[in-house]
Order: structure tokens, then sequence, then C-alpha cells
């Protein structure tokens, strides 16, 4: 039974994936542009509030008595320090945001996009192994729905939201399979009346 039903839902993938799989590949892009600008976000607010704390070092030590040298010493320090912190967390938001126009330049959407055309191709390629196809499948599906009745309704739900359905007859008990088939026995049974007469 599970053969006959993953062997439909392939064949239901193929044939729904062309026009889906644009749609999927550009949510995709446009769920990983916003994961990117979020964690941007974040790491400037990390900046902002490394500045807020290098502005409130510096005002402290500019208050202090520059008699008491051993306070100022120790609010010089932590100036500095934060000065530090706010150096590394300016260099780490650079970085990622460098690294973060890469991971979705042109050259990545193209990929993207050529995949999800050529995915008919990928599918039925031999070379592909089985453990892809279930990676091709978990990215493509977000849940089937099998309902066994007269006949066997397989309901799929896609990541993008797009749905559809498909009817597949029962498959057969094993004393259906290996129960002889009615028109042999027919046969037999003709052979037996001749045999006796």
């Amino acid at each position: 039974m599970g053969s006959t039903i993953d062997d439909a839902i392939a064949a239901l993938l193929v044939e729904a994936v062309t026009p889906i799989a644009l749609e999927i590949a550009l949510a995709v892009q446009k769920e990983i542009q916003g994961r990117l600008d979020e964690a941007d976000r974040l790491r400037h607010r990390q900046v902002e509030r490394a500045e807020y704390e290098v502005e409130l070092a510096r005002q402290r030590y500019m208050h202090v008595a520059p008699t008491n040298r051993l306070v100022a010493d120790s609010l010089e320090a932590d100036w500095n320090a934060k000065l530090r912190a706010l150096g590394e967390a300016r260099d780490e938001y650079e970085r990622q945001r460098a690294a973060d126009r890469l991971a979705v330049d042109d050259e990545a959407r193209r990929r993207v996009l050529a995949l999800a055309t050529d995915f008919p191709a990928v599918w039925r390629d031999p070379k592909t192994p089985d453990r892809e196809r279930k990676r091709m499948l978990a990215l493509l599906i977000e849940d089937v729905t099998l309902t066994k009745q007269q006949q066997i309704t397989v309901a799929v739900r896609f990541r993008a939201g797009a749905t559809t359905s498909l009817t597949l007859p029962r498959p057969l008990t094993a004393q259906q399979l290996r129960a002889t088939n009615p028109d042999v026995r027919k046969q037999i049974d003709a052979l037996l009346a001749e045999y006796r007469a």
C-alpha cells in the first residue's frame, strides 16, 4: 500500500510542482530575505546599544572629580572597554551585512528558480537518491492526509498553501493477492468436468 501511495504522491508532485514551484521558490526567497532583514535590525540594535553604553561611560568619566584618580582610572578603563565592544559590534554588523547580501544575490535567486523549474527532471533522475527525494518532499509538502473508505483519498497540503487531492483504489489484501484468478478457476473446473466424463 505504501508504495502505491508514494508513487501516486510522487506523480502528483511532478505534475503539480511546476506551477507551485515558482510560488514556493519566491515564498522561500521572501522568507529568507525577511529573516535576513530581521537579523540585520537586531544586529543594528546591538550597535546602537553599544553606542549608548559608550556614551554613558564617557559621561561618567567626564563627571568624576579630577582629584579622585582611583575612580577616574576605573571609569576610564570601563569607557575603553565599551569603546572596544562598540568597535567589535560595528565590525560584526558590517561583516554579517556583507555576508547577507551574498546570501541573497542574483545568482542565488537564479539557482533557486532554476531548481524550481528543473524539479521534474531532478525527481525522475535515477541518480537522485531516495533520501534526497525525501528532503525535496519535506521542503514542498506541509502534510498528507489519507482517508480509507471504499477507496483511498489522499489530500496533500503544500507549504505554499495550495492543496490537492487524489483518489486511489484500495490495495488488495494478502488473500486477494494470492488467490487464483477466477478465469483460471473456471478453466480448471471445465477441465475437471471433461476429465471425469
